[in-house]
């Protein structure tokens, strides 16, 4: 009896802090206050909810497959999310660029065209300078302009929304899949936060339900998809932040299942779509290429006709994805170089490339021949080094074509790998990490799910105009995990760390 009550007493105490969150979220008002943004308070319901998190995993490893126990996940699960829908972001501003995006595609105009900046200024610059405008903006782009600016003053919460975007100065850089969500949001409810995370509840579910169809297929437990469907970063980001990932990642979850399943085909057009929706996850694409290749060849074919076919098929669906916004030419891809090239946030490995090449070889920010900076220079080496670790995961050895969780735990491995050398390691980046975690209990990226909550500590000291603690909120953050990292790797079972019990779904 008291085992049976273990799980929905978690599960209470956890509703209880997540109203408790949505209530607190109140105090994050847009642009005054922001000294007093009860921040501090805000990490205690984090961690508090991840503790109760933690000792929910623990309960489900331990315990064998009962139908009970899953709908006790699945009805906690929907209650967290529901509680959580009406509260207001935490830190978070990226959804006022989603809202804004839907709203120009659904205007009938390329949304990868016009920073929201030259809406902003377009009127001025058409005044005081009359012949540079004509000269960089002809009759299509000054009606669509006139049109843009107009939307932007469309009603009160259409300006606001407006004024929120964060780097105005930069064209969207959100893929075309992610467009199509948006676009239809505004559609049947613009300027709407609330339907945003509606929207992103329908991915949510088609996540969870696949991550359940796949722990099945495996011969797992299903009640492991707590994991998912319980963590605090997953519902933080997706329903509080409002981060888009869920829609990539909702494709992903349903492209591994097909993998598990060996249709190699759905896999991969839905590796493409979780492409367009968040590029994150094209660093996979050589495993599924590679499988297709293997079981071709056992069943005495050429090997190639496959991954071919695939490959073709994954390029069409990302061209067709694109062509709709193509007409602008490679600027569609603008704001996706800036960010490759300019952007950098709560990094730890690549913090620590960027300090050896600046401090230790002294490049600082001079102009190196070839490679431009210390920071291209370092991104450049990060890449080469993933390339490098994803060809050596190909060729070191090679899973037997049937042995779908060796494939599954190689796409794991990946995706942990772009984003512990990343230089961007925003805390909703290990959001596509989460489902994995599922199938394969690593329990220091359990650990890490908590952790970077404490990227939100940086806000605080900013605030408080304590700046000199910012630099040491990332070794705060990875410190720990990457020496349970160290200890996991020394000690996890011969199965590569999946804890499993032995009880069958």
């Amino acid at each position: 009896m008291r085992s049976r009550a273990y799980l929905p007493s978690l599960g209470l105490l956890s509703l209880i802090l997540y109203f408790a969150l949505t209530l607190l979220s109140k105090e994050f008002n847009w642009g005054e206050g922001y000294a007093e943004r009860p921040i501090l308070e805000y990490l205690a319901l984090y961690f508090s909810l991840f503790v109760l998190y933690a000792l929910a995993c623990v309960h489900v490893f331990k315990t064998p497959w009962n139908q009970t126990t899953f709908w006790v996940l699945v009805i906690c699960g929907l209650l967290f999310r529901s509680a959580t829908l009406p509260s207001q972001q935490i830190q978070e501003d990226d959804v006022y660029r989603y809202l804004w995006d839907g709203k120009v595609f659904a205007h009938g105009i390329n949304p990868f065209e016009y920073a929201p900046e030259e809406i902003n200024d377009y009127k001025m610059f058409k005044i005081n300078n009359p012949e540079s405008f004509q000269a960089l903006y002809d009759e299509r782009n000054q009606e669509e302009l006139a049109l843009l600016h107009k939307l932007k003053w469309d009603n009160d919460t259409a300006l606001t929304f407006m004024e929120r975007i964060n780097h105005p100065h930069v064209a969207t850089l959100y893929p075309p899949l992610a467009q199509y969500v948006f676009r239809l949001v505004h559609n049947i409810h613009p300027d709407s936060i609330l339907a945003m995370r509606s929207m992103f509840l329908v991915f949510d579910l088609i996540a969870m339900a696949f991550i359940v169809m796949t722990l099945h297929v495996l011969g797992l437990n299903r009640n492991y998809s707590l994991v998912y469907f319980w963590s605090p970063l997953i519902i933080k980001e997706t329903f509080n932040s409002t981060h888009l990932d869920i829609i990539g990642i909702s494709c992903l979850c349903v492209s591994i299942y097909f993998l598990v399943r060996k249709h190699m085909a759905w896999s991969i057009f839905f590796l493409a779509l979780s492409v367009l929706g968040k590029i994150y996850s094209g660093i996979l694409l050589p495993f599924y290429l590679q499988r297709s290749w293997l079981i071709e060849r056992k069943h005495a074919k050429s090997g190639w006709t496959g991954p071919v076919l695939h490959l073709s098929m994954f390029c069409a669906v990302l061209v067709f994805g694109y062509l709709p916004f193509v007409d602008i030419g490679w600027k569609v891809f603008e704001g996706l170089q800036t960010y490759g090239t300019q952007w950098q946030s709560n990094d730890s490995l690549f913090a620590l490339l960027l300090y050896f090449l600046n401090d230790i070889l002294q490049l600082g920010g001079k102009v190196i021949p070839v490679f431009g900076n210390s920071m291209i220079l370092a991104k450049g080496i990060v890449f080469l080094v993933s390339v490098s670790v994803v060809s050596y995961m190909l060729i070191r050895k090679i899973p037997d074509p049937d042995a779908s969780s060796e494939w599954v735990r190689n796409l794991f491995i990946a995706m942990v790998l772009v984003f512990l050398v990343s230089p961007v390691q925003n805390p909703w980046y290990l959001c596509w990490s989460v489902p994995f975690l599922c199938l394969f209990h690593w329990r220091s990226f359990i650990l890490l799910t908590g952790l970077v909550g404490l990227y939100y500590l940086d806000f605080y000291f900013d605030y408080q105009e304590i700046t000199q603690y910012s630099t040491w909120i990332p070794w705060i953050e990875y410190s720990p995990f990457y020496i349970y990292l160290i200890w996991e790797l020394k000690n996890r079972p011969a199965q590569g760390g999946n804890y499993q019990s032995k009880a069958t779904p």
